[in-house]
């Protein structure tokens, strides 16, 4: 995208010309300006433009109205709120307005402009990749949980290694960016990662192909960032292009995920064909996860998600109760195995390979299965 063109909409004229002096960088370019309201409604309906940019130095409130009125008739936009700090409340109902990103008025020039480049190059990433006819039946699978230790990153990589032994090409990637495991699960000691894809200034098919691990499983491994300072380095355009260009070559891809919800993870959700959301039978986790399904709506990525319940038997909450609590029926329910788990861990070898007569292993397997079925 060589010039981001806005649509600059705010009540006050002095806000107005406050924030257009923000816009220092030369690649924002601002094609009309107007008040939020009803005119601005006509004028923003027909103007051309990659973002509308709302502001105010005030609380925001009617500015996520017109928000909301904006996204149900442009999805061909970046809406972008700029406002001082929201408390948690209104920072739900922007997202529930369909506001890619909000921005601290009080920021700096530099990382106004930053955030506003990174919001717009990510949206206009992921509807090129929607546009795309897909010449490969591919699958991109997140496992993800807003908790950690619930098991996601054992689920992720005995689900690759199940689907890579039934002879398909399965990408693994480790998108927990500062302390990711996937290379402790596989006994993976060390090896070029993420951080290092990205420090090539290169996101060809061919590069991202070069930084692949292949485990002696068969899956081919992109390993988290090597230290927790690097994780700054990646940004959601290289996810992007890092799932837009595996699922060209591979059956599946899969992304453990981080418990954060941040914009790389964001960039990975919109971009995935199913999120395997994963629980525990504890209070903890089942809070954490009916928070995350809130956030996923807000996103409009609701109907990806599949539950997984993890360690089941673990306690008095049965996966009925977690089924009611959510609002939906587990795909695949994992017995607690924890001899089995931690022999895994330990040995640095998947599951279903050192304890394949697990009843955990087993149902993984049988879910394995069941995704190859699948149309």
């Amino acid at each position: 995208m060589d010039s981001i063109r806005i649509m600059l909409a705010a009540f006050s004229a002095d806000d107005r010309k406050f924030i257009s002096g923000l816009l220092t960088d030369e690649a924002l370019r601002v094609v009309s300006s107007f008040r939020p309201d009803n005119d601005g409604l006509k004028k923003a309906s027909a103007q051309p433009a990659d973002v509308l940019l709302i502001g105010t130095r005030a609380k925001p409130e009617q500015e996520l109205d017109f928000a909301e009125r904006m996204f149900t008739t442009r999805s061909d936009i970046t809406i972008i709120l700029l406002a001082p700090m929201l408390e948690s409340k209104l920072l739900e109902r922007a997202m529930e307005c369909g506001i890619s990103r909000v921005i601290d008025i009080n920021s700096s020039e530099q990382d106004v402009c930053t955030h506003i480049m990174t919001a717009a190059n990510r949206d206009q990433n992921r509807r090129f990749s929607k546009q795309k006819i897909a010449s490969y039946d591919s699958k991109v699978v997140v496992c993800y949980s807003p908790k950690g230790g619930v098991g996601k990153t054992t689920l992720a990589v005995n689900l690759a290694y199940a689907l890579a032994t039934m002879n398909k090409k399965v990408a693994l990637i480790d998108l927990s960016l500062q302390f990711g495991e996937v290379g402790v699960f596989l006994d993976i000691p060390k090896g070029d990662t993420i951080a290092d894809m990205v420090e090539e200034h290169s996101l060809e098919l061919s590069t991202i192909k070069s930084y692949l691990i292949r485990h002696q499983s068969g899956i081919q491994v992109m390993l988290s960032s090597s230290a927790p300072e690097y994780a700054e380095l990646i940004r959601p355009e290289h996810v992007d292009a890092i799932l837009s260009s595996l699922r060209t070559e591979f059956d599946y891809v899969f992304v453990d995920m981080a418990v954060t919800m941040g914009d790389c993870a964001i960039a990975a959700i919109e971009t995935a064909d199913t999120i395997l959301l994963v629980v525990n039978e504890d209070i903890a986790s089942l809070h954490d996860a009916k928070r995350s399904v809130k956030v996923l709506e807000a996103l409009n990525q609701q109907d990806k998600v599949k539950l997984v319940v993890n360690k089941d038997g673990i306690s008095t909450i049965t996966t009925k109760n977690v089924a009611n609590l959510l609002e939906a029926t587990p795909v695949l329910v994992i017995p607690y195995d924890l001899k089995a788990a931690m022999l895994a861990v330990n040995r640095g070898i998947p599951m279903l390979s050192c304890a394949p007569k697990s009843k955990a292993s087993k149902e993984i397997r049988d879910y394995a299965r069941s995704l190859t079925r699948r149309v």
